[in-house]
């Protein structure tokens, strides 16, 4: 009878157990997956791509790839990535900051990553926020898309102003 009862302790410790992982694991899907990859698509914004001279001007920069593909993951509505890896994202900004190519470094091309730096943080703590509002966290995805677009617009520009032949007059 001892056995029985003890049996029965054990399995009941052992359900309740399985349970709480299950609504942890629900809570952490249900937050990260706030919004779909059609979310995303429909949003409504101007998207810049680097041109042929910035790509081989940037070809070896490590982070603008690495940053390339966390955006390609957001705009598939993929955020984990955000999701409490703070160091991570810190780290891959400061690296992306202190590894310009000299042809595209400018004032402005710094201010247009300082932009999308800000915007990826506002998205980070919109992302891991335990009551994720969806229109809140799409409207912080569409701002890091388009600080991201104007970060590769600002890197055409420079190299077409660089490649422009501009005589003055004497």
């Amino acid at each position: 009878m001892r056995f029985i009862s003890f049996l029965i302790i054990i399995l009941l410790c052992s359900c309740q157990d399985s349970k709480s992982d299950s609504v942890e694991e629900t809570s952490l899907s249900s937050t990260v997956e706030v919004v779909s990859k059609d979310d995303v698509q429909s949003l409504n914004y101007t998207e810049f791509v680097i041109d042929a001279k910035v790509e081989r001007a940037i070809s070896g920069w490590e982070k603008y790839n690495e940053l390339q593909k966390v955006i390609v993951d957001i705009k598939e509505g993929n955020l984990t990535f955000l999701r409490d890896n703070n160091e991570i994202v810190v780290a891959l900004i400061q690296e992306l900051k202190s590894t310009i190519p000299e042809k595209v470094n400018s004032p402005h091309v710094m201010a247009r990553i300082i932009a999308l730096e800000t915007k990826i943080f506002k998205l980070e703590s919109n992302v891991n926020l335990s009551n994720a509002n969806k229109e809140n966290v799409l409207y912080a995805i569409k701002e890091v898309l388009v600080a991201f677009s104007n970060f590769n617009l600002q890197m055409n520009k420079k190299l077409e102003k660089e490649s422009q032949n501009i005589q003055r007059p004497q």
